[in-house]
């Protein structure tokens, strides 16, 4: 139901921008402000979390979020280049212009697409995880931003959307199947969340300079940059608002940006009694989880109700590890007995490993 939604979203975005095609200009300026929004409050956030979470350097997301702006580049400046050729001198420079235009939409409207399926990819195989009604609303609201941001590029460069939107309404349903049966190595996903990243800053820049070249003086109109900003700076807030309810179990999962995920040998002081129930436990980060778990705050029992995306995302073993009453080894081989690797997480247990883990250490 969540990923129907999703999809549904997507195609009311499309819808909006194809309806109204003849204001290229205002269109192409949301679209921009939009996948701006997209990279910067999300995707970004996303990616650096990740990767300190996943022990991913911060340089290699860097790096992927250049090679992601870099490749579309390279692209609208090559086709820019195939077009202000020698033979594209005798052209009209009319029709010069709009060659440009629509090869450098083209590209920006392709890369738009490969990051926005990427992204939506991985957001479906968070969906197998936690569906709650913040994710998916969340989810909904700029899941059609980004369909009306690719529609917007692609459409003016006169390419077949249907089989773009095909693919980017069935990725999260791909996403959640992968999610679900055998999800992508941790250290992989920030990678691609970087590259997304990339990619659509670059074709941001480059849906404001197409705004810009279809006016005279190649500026965009002031009313198209108060609309798009007003549209762009709304959807912000929204899904701000939205992630940041109170109340909601994947609150927890906000980290400041920068923080880093140490691993402590020693146990914090104990921390006050234990919350009435467990998935209203507040929780800072992994190291308070643990230590509320290792203080007896939170018993395995409890652990493992929870919901929220922090708590899934915790390594197993990381955590049994930070008890002081059990035994290194013990827990080592516990865990290797029931298959569960040391990269496993909260979420990846299954109920028999749930139980079994229960059984013996409760």
């Amino acid at each position: 139901m969540a990923v129907a939604l999703v999809s549904l979203s997507t195609l009311g975005g499309a819808w909006m921008a194809r309806r109204h095609a003849r204001r290229v200009t205002v269109w192409l300026a949301i679209a921009s402000a939009l996948m701006l929004v997209t990279a910067l409050i999300d995707l970004l956030p996303d990616a650096w979390r990740e990767s300190v979470e996943k022990g991913v350097p911060l340089w290699a997301m860097g790096v992927s979020i250049s090679v992601g702006f870099v490749v579309v580049t390279y692209f609208t400046r090559k086709e820019h280049a195939q077009v202000s050729g020698p033979g594209a001198r005798h052209a009209p420079g009319l029709h010069r212009r709009v060659r440009e235009w629509a090869g450098a939409a083209l590209f920006g409207g392709l890369g738009t697409a490969a990051a926005l399926t990427v992204h939506r990819a991985i957001e479906g195989a968070t969906l197998a995880l936690s569906a709650s009604a913040v994710v998916v609303i969340a989810l909904v609201v700029h899941s059609a931003s980004e369909g009306l941001a690719m529609v917007a590029l692609l459409d003016m460069a006169g390419q077949r959307l249907a089989p773009l939107l095909a693919v980017a309404c069935v990725s999260p349903v791909v996403g959640m199947v992968i999610g679900t049966v055998s999800p992508l190595p941790g250290q992989v996903v920030p990678i691609l969340l970087g590259v997304a990243t990339g990619i659509l800053l670059r074709t941001a820049i480059l849906g404001v300079r197409l705004a810009a070249s279809r006016h005279e003086d190649r500026r965009v109109p002031r009313r198209h940059v108060l609309t798009a900003a007003g549209v762009a700076a709304t959807v912000a807030l929204a899904i701000s608002a939205l992630q940041w309810l109170p109340g909601q179990p994947n609150l927890s999962d906000k980290q400041v940006l920068g923080r880093v995920i140490a691993r402590p040998r020693t146990v914090p002081s104990p921390f006050p009694s234990p919350a009435p129930t467990p998935t209203l436990f507040p929780l800072r980060d992994r190291r308070h989880l643990r230590a509320a778990f290792a203080s007896g705050a939170l018993t395995l029992a409890q652990v493992f109700a929870r919901t929220d995306r922090l708590t899934l995302r915790t390594r197993v073993a990381w955590l049994l590890d930070g008890h002081p009453g059990y035994d290194h080894n013990h827990i080592a081989d516990l865990l290797h007995v029931n298959g569960i690797t040391p990269d496993h997480t909260v979420g990846d247990l299954n109920e028999r490993q749930r139980a079994r883990l229960l059984a013996k250490l409760s």
